[in-house]
């Protein structure tokens, strides 16, 4: 994936936090997805996904395998949102598991449009947070997305580069009554 394509991804997902007024984690993704009109769906594949976005009559609806973890559906369901709204619907053939470092770019922009939906840099950066484990729990995503997460907050951490672009600022400044709560709690 290219760094625009890159930006574009990680842009959408603070857009899409500041519009829908999240302030905590974790994100209700369902919720999110009802009010941005799109419906989510549990069904059985017959094939090995996890996931699938459709358009039918007009309308977006996300499937999700009834089977998977409940960490496992939201990310799914946060993956394939990213695919709506990147435009990837019914332009590119699609596969949802969990991320992996040889994904096309595609399906890297929708990891990294779900990945920064569900678990925000900015956040986790403002709530002190350290570990994968921690990002498992406080973001309600599977250990493996979590250690995605994480090495790419490592880098951050190493980079100071957090609080770079307004719409992240705007995204914090959502989040600072939950983030305050958190580090008021993880005081005790």
């Amino acid at each position: 994936m290219n760094y625009k394509d890159y930006i574009n991804a990680r842009d959408l997902s603070w857009r899409i936090l500041i519009q829908e007024n999240i302030i905590e984690l974790p994100v209700d993704i369902v919720g999110v997805c009802r009010q941005l009109g799109i419906r989510t769906k549990y069904y059985k594949p017959e094939k090995q996904t996890d996931g699938k976005s459709l358009i039918i009559d007009g309308e977006p609806v996300i499937f999700v395998k009834s089977e998977c973890p409940r960490q496992r559906i939201r990310f799914t369901i946060a993956h394939e949102l990213g695919h709506i709204l990147l435009g990837h619907v019914g332009k590119y053939s699609l596969v949802n598991r969990e991320p992996s470092p040889n994904d096309n770019p595609i399906e890297r922009e929708a990891n990294v449009f779900a990945s920064r939906l569900l678990a925000p840099a900015c956040v986790l950066y403002g709530c002190g947070i350290k570990t994968a484990d921690e990002i498992s729990t406080l973001c309600d995503i599977s250990p493996q997305a979590a250690e995605y997460r994480m090495k790419r907050l490592v880098e951050l951490y190493r980079r100071n580069m957090f609080m770079t672009s307004p719409l992240e600022r705007q995204v914090y400044e959502q989040f600072s009554h939950f983030i305050k709560a958190y580090r008021h709690q993880a005081d005790r």
